[in-house]
């Protein structure tokens, strides 16, 4: 059970439960009907959320009491998406995008103490509204970018999958001047232990903000990967260490979620 991840997507304004994954329900039923879970956001891991879990008369599970606290503390909204990983012991660690597909990051007040809390303390929150296989890297040489604009995630569109001229992956505007990729023309992915050289298309500025983009390279990963329409990848930037260096490439660690909910290994 230690390790089962799932998302959600805010789809709609009711903020009472949430719905838990079927797949996901079976497998915490395995070792017994759990009366509550702890909630914590990701790289707050001192503040617990009690979260009272009830089945349904079909047996579908939900979170009940405590999550609209959790919901409001995080202002969670319509079409947010949430990353869930079981720790088990009954825990659930979560991670929030919001609409700029941009992982969110939150400063709250008791974040300097431990244990639970399900009063719903507000708290405030800080966020952004040609490749080759065959390169092997160590996470332990590299540093995640763990800041407000250090992340992103793209569910894959038929766009993202045309054809080898054509397929392109916007991103995000307040990750690529958090970045500098302005300034850059390619950007390295890893993922599994292999790397792709991905090069970067400057789109003329919009409103004043330019727009960059996946191209030339993008489709080589995506064909490695058997990536495929409805599949969600997360990027997440890595400080250059001993194995990068300081030039123009832009480290990338990639982690994708297949469309059923599984995750690329």
């Amino acid at each position: 059970m230690e390790g089962f991840e799932f998302f959600q997507i805010i789809l709609d304004n009711s903020s009472s439960r949430l719905r838990l994954p079927d797949k996901f329900t079976r497998v915490l039923l395995d070792g017994g009907k759990p009366q509550e879970v702890k909630l914590r956001e990701a790289g707050h891991g001192r503040r617990f959320w009690d979260v009272k879990v009830v089945l349904d008369a079909d047996g579908h599970m939900y979170l009940g009491r405590g999550w609209e606290q959790f919901a409001r503390a995080h202002d969670l909204r319509l079409g947010y998406f949430l990353v869930f990983s079981f720790d088990g012991d009954a825990v659930l660690t979560v991670k929030v995008f919001d609409v700029s597909m941009c992982r969110r990051h939150y400063q709250h007040d008791g974040d300097t103490s431990s244990g639970s809390s399900s009063d719903g303390d507000s708290g405030s929150s800080n966020a952004s509204d040609g490749g080759s296989g065959g390169n092997n890297w160590s996470l332990a040489e590299m540093d995640v970018e763990d800041g407000p604009t250090g992340q992103f995630s793209a569910m894959l569109r038929k766009c993202n999958l045309g054809m080898k001229q054509e397929q392109y992956l916007n991103v995000p505007v307040d990750f690529q001047l958090a970045h500098g990729y302005a300034e850059r023309s390619k950007v390295e992915l890893r993922m599994r232990g292999k790397s792709w050289l991905v090069h970067l298309k400057h789109n003329p500025k919009t409103g004043g903000r330019p727009r960059a983009s996946f191209r030339y390279g993008w489709h080589q990963f995506c064909v490695d990967n058997a990536l495929g329409e409805g599949d969600t990848c997360f990027f997440r930037a890595l400080r250059q260490g001993s194995a990068g260096g300081g030039g123009e490439d832009h480290l990338l660690k990639v982690e994708v979620r297949r469309r059923d909910g599984s995750f690329l290994v």
